[in-house]
């Protein structure tokens, strides 16, 4: 028995010791705040890479201080990416190595799918996002903003919920064919996208909106809807960060050709997304804006704050889903206004109008950073009171960051 102990703390001893013996280079993440953290934590690559040794672009592998693997992900930008808990006033420590990252889940990554239309689909644990591509376009129909697929899953799914209906769609075409329309009927209810199977469902309407945290320059008081993306890049596609870039075709806005441009990034656990806007071709600064479709009068459903506009979505059948979508738009430093700006053009498509917060005379080239998101009860906001307080912890831990720091032992 003795001999099994000590056996025991010899191997423990070791392994301890192996974690310092790998422990060349540290990265710590300190939370100087009063609540507990859970982030993605930011590493200045470079400096990793330069403490380590080793080439500009080299793979590492990142050690909690037990000497296990810990997720992490080398960005387009160079930043190196940590998933992290951090205690209140607390400091957590990692080590990082030369070498391949061990094989990990992916929680934040995205896909265009042609077939689709040019749908292009991104997600994390929390819910996915769309964008309208060429193809849809091509076909006239007027859907301008960004919309919400609500998930309850962790894991992604968008890819298996896309297969599910190219493969039921194929089949119930040929049933019609063969006469089986209540065969085929069936079938496809059974793979509609607009339809909780137990991952979650697409039933946020958009149109001719901003959909969910869409940009737009604005003439006066109106809003010039942008279309659909014209090319498209991914930049970074996870296992901790989706970032996509996308250009939209230029457009006679004002006497002036304006292109639009995006980069959307998304981490795992984050509810919201980053948005930074910019326009190529304007001859005078211009008003732009960033928001959500509002699709009722109630007002209790809509909050206009100084640095927030968030939104209660009934969906598509309040009645029969009986659950809410909550989306927002967030400006942490403050926007020049936050307003409700009236649609009585699309009444009948349910449009009320467009939650935005405006940033006053962007010029050429500026770039304009926002943040937006989405969420319901199945994936960690219960209710509106949650809602709104997920937003001002979001924005209240933008303005206290995690300080970061990757330091030789």
């Amino acid at each position: 028995m003795i001999r099994k102990i000590k056996y025991a703390f010899m191997l423990l001893l070791a392994m301890a010791q192996g974690v310092d013996s790998m422990a060349d280079v540290v990265l710590t993440v300190k939370n100087s705040g009063q609540e507990q953290r859970l982030e993605v934590a930011e590493f200045d690559a470079n400096e990793v890479w330069k403490a380590l040794g080793v080439a500009q672009g080299s793979p590492v592998r990142v050690l909690n201080p037990y000497g296990l693997p810990e997720a992490c992900q080398i960005t387009h930008d160079n930043k190196l990416l940590v998933e992290t808990t951090v205690i209140p006033g607390g400091t957590a420590k990692f080590y990082v190595k030369p070498g391949t990252p061990d094989p990990t889940q992916s929680f934040a990554e995205g896909k265009l799918y042609p077939w689709r239309v040019d749908d292009f689909v991104w997600e994390n644990d929390r819910c996915s996002y769309r964008a309208y591509g060429p193809a849809l376009q091509r076909t006239g129909e007027k859907a301008f903003g960004m919309d919400v697929w609500l998930k309850s899953t962790p894991y992604p799914d968008v890819e298996k919920r896309y297969a599910v209906v190219y493969n039921g769609h194929r089949i119930s075409a040929q049933m019609r064919k063969d006469g089986r329309k209540q065969e085929a009927d069936s079938l496809d209810q059974t793979v509609s996208l607009h339809l909780d199977h137990g991952t979650g469902l697409d039933c946020y309407n958009v149109g001719p909106s901003l959909g969910c945290g869409t940009p737009a320059i604005m003439l006066g008081d109106s809003i010039v809807m942008p279309y659909c993306f014209k090319e498209y890049r991914v930049l970074d596609n996870g296992p901790l960060r989706f970032t996509l870039e996308l250009v939209y075709n230029t457009e006679k806005i004002d006497g002036q050709n304006v292109t639009e441009h995006r980069i959307i990034s998304l981490d795992k656990w984050s509810f919201f997304n980053k948005m930074t806007v910019w326009y190529d071709g304007l001859k005078k600064p211009m008003d732009v804006c960033g928001g959500v479709v509002v699709h009722t009068e109630k007002a209790s459903d809509l909050k206009l704050a100084p640095n927030y506009v968030a939104y209660t979505d009934p969906t598509d059948s309040a009645e029969r889903h009986q659950f809410e979508i909550y989306v927002a738009a967030l400006f942490p430093n403050g926007a020049d206004a936050t307003q409700l700006v009236r649609d009585p053009w699309h009444h009948k498509a349910g449009i009320v109008g467009n939650a935005v917060g405006v940033k006053r005379g962007v010029k050429n080239n500026e770039r304009f950073t926002y943040y937006f998101g989405a969420s319901w009860c199945k994936s960690g906001t219960p209710n509106q009171r949650v809602w709104y307080m997920q937003i001002e912890d979001f924005i209240s831990n933008l303005k206290q960051p995690l300080q970061t720091a990757v330091t030789v032992k």
